[in-house]
């Protein structure tokens, strides 16, 4: 349900409660992705199991899906538009991800310039010291095994150049994610006026401990972004993952 606050923002709340709530299934047989009611989209490789929803004892209403044990299979949940342009003056998405395992698997989750990344890979990925980048445009938090530091990781790439902040300050040091715990992610962009990219704010919370970062980025405001989440495999192993209430807040702008 959409709320206008006193600030003059837009809040949408995903509970999957309404029959009318549906992810669509790209590259899948009978399936064309975006249709008419369908806000949200999920990407698989062969193999693996979509986001869908689900019900549990222990984890309520969420959406669940699974990689198979392939490595580097990618499973993928985005919003179906791209609607968040930092001009607007405000944007903020939100998430909450349960993993199976952390220790082979990786994931980005923030603003993204595909509805499905078109490199068909994380548009970020970690090797060691240093960061790749597949996408053009993106704005969020990185967890990657392959890296030296097991942690979280804010970071943000505009027309496919990489952020020039150096590792360190960007990482989340000390907090290493555990498994079949629900981790909160949230990452913010705040307008900063003609020829400035976003200042963004990366939030992360599990387990009673909280991390937060926040940055001048070289995110064009001008570029077109959706909400954002992707996973893949790093082992030839079946993985699960889950998630609860992925939301989003956005500025009325005029």
């Amino acid at each position: 349900m959409a709320n206008s606050g006193p600030k003059g923002i837009v809040r949408y709340e995903e509970t999957l409660v309404a029959n009318a709530v549906a992810v669509a299934v790209t590259g899948v047989a009978g399936n064309s992705g975006a249709a008419t009611g369908i806000g949200w989209l999920t990407s698989i490789d062969t193999g693996d199991t979509a986001f869908t929803r689900a019900m549990s004892a222990t984890k309520g209403l969420h959406l669940a899906g699974s990689m198979a044990a392939t490595n580097n299979n990618l499973i993928e949940l985005c919003g179906d538009q791209l609607m968040f342009y930092g001009q607007t003056g405000f944007n903020a998405v939100d998430v909450l991800l349960q993993l199976d395992t952390v220790a082979t698997v990786a994931f980005n989750f923030g603003f993204n310039d595909d509805v499905i990344e078109a490199a068909n890979t994380l548009p970020i990925e970690g090797t060691a010291t240093t960061m790749s980048t597949n996408s053009s445009a993106f704005c969020g938090i990185i967890y990657d095994p392959n890296m030296d530091n097991d942690e979280l990781h804010a970071y943000w790439c505009d027309d496919g150049v990489a952020s020039t902040e150096t590792l360190a300050n960007m990482r989340m040091q000390g907090f290493s994610i555990v498994a079949d715990h629900w981790l909160w992610m949230r990452v913010e962009m705040q307008d900063r006026g003609s020829g400035n990219g976003v200042r963004a704010t990366f939030h992360a919370a599990q387990n009673g401990k909280t991390m937060t970062k926040e940055f001048n980025t070289s995110v064009d405001r001008d570029v077109g972004l959706c909400w954002y989440l992707g996973i893949e495999n790093r082992a030839g192993l079946a993985r699960g993952a889950y998630v609860k209430l992925p939301s989003w807040e956005q500025s009325i702008a005029d």
